[in-house]
């Protein structure tokens, strides 16, 4: 039964990085850029949010503790897109790359000259009790955790293929120029884009402070490393890879954290994604950059 608690807990886990991973993967399938600043979205979602949730207004229920997360994400991700993307949107490669690097730092030291260096640690009420299944204890958070997480996966695959935005979105990743003679405006698909896979990186940062509780400044580089990671193993560009691997680089930390030891956890769990990429060097789901979105 242990053993199955601990995939429990690794699914939990793992639902939170295919979260970040999403909205990795979606802004790259769209913009075909690294979003290196989508973890430190993460991180500075998170102290905005516990600043309004404990210290503004006490504990508010924990869906709409998700629900401000995501919009708190969503803002941030268009101001982000607007200042370090859009003026150079037509610009080599590697300069939206070398500006979105510059956003994280900005963030970092954002949030250290605001909230301090140091961890704070706060408390998140999920709202229900532990289950008992047979033995199985799942504790009430992670089961939240689960719930949330499909819940929120299924609503972004009914906004992506059966919304007309979602639709627009995916015309525009697959052929900007043939998207554009068509009527869609890439400007505002761009921006849609960022708003929700940040909206999705708040959504992560709500189940992570539930399970948590803790936040501090580097966590964001922590999270979005192993959000890059997750999208790679499940094969870039996938949504559904991306949904794949995030589960599975939650489930191997869990039980490298409970049957080998704890500080190992991420070297271990990222050795294994590198033994994975060499024999799959697309990932478990890769296909064709032009397939994958």
């Amino acid at each position: 039964m242990i053993i199955i608690e601990q995939f429990i807990n690794g699914l939990a886990l793992g639902g939170v990085y295919a979260l970040i991973a999403l909205g990795f993967t979606l802004i790259f399938g769209v913009l075909r850029l690294f979003h290196m600043s989508h973890g430190d979205v993460f991180m500075f979602t998170g102290y905005l949010m516990i600043s309004i949730v404990i210290f503004g207004f006490g504990h508010l229920p924990f869906p709409v503790v998700i629900l401000l997360a995501m919009a708190l994400a969503a803002l941030i991700g268009i101001v982000v897109e607007r200042i370090a993307f859009r003026p150079y949107r037509k610009a080599d490669e590697i300069i939206p790359l070398i500006s979105g690097i510059g956003m994280s730092l900005i963030f970092q030291n954002l949030s250290m000259i605001i909230w301090g260096p140091g961890q704070i640690n706060y408390n998140l009420e999920a709202g229900i009790g532990d289950v008992n299944l047979g033995g199985i204890h799942i504790t009430g958070i992670r089961l939240v955790i689960l719930l949330a997480s499909v819940l929120i996966v299924v609503v972004f695959n009914y906004w992506l293929f059966r919304t007309r935005t979602g639709r627009a979105v995916r015309a525009t990743a697959g052929d900007p120029q043939t998207a554009s003679m068509m009527g869609i405006k890439p400007g505002w698909i761009i921006l849609i884009t960022f708003a929700v896979g940040s909206a999705l990186a708040g959504a992560a940062t709500a189940l992570v402070g539930g399970l948590y509780g803790a936040i501090y400044p580097s966590l964001g580089f922590s999270m979005g490393l192993k959000a890059f990671a997750a999208s790679i193993l499940g094969g870039l560009g996938s949504m559904t890879g991306a949904i794949v691997g995030g589960l599975v680089l939650g489930i191997l930390e869990v039980l490298t954290a409970s049957y080998i030891n704890v500080a190992y956890q991420d070297a271990i769990a990222m050795a294994i994604v590198i033994g994975v990429l060499l024999l799959r060097p697309n990932g478990i789901l890769g296909k064709s950059v032009e397939e994958k979105l």
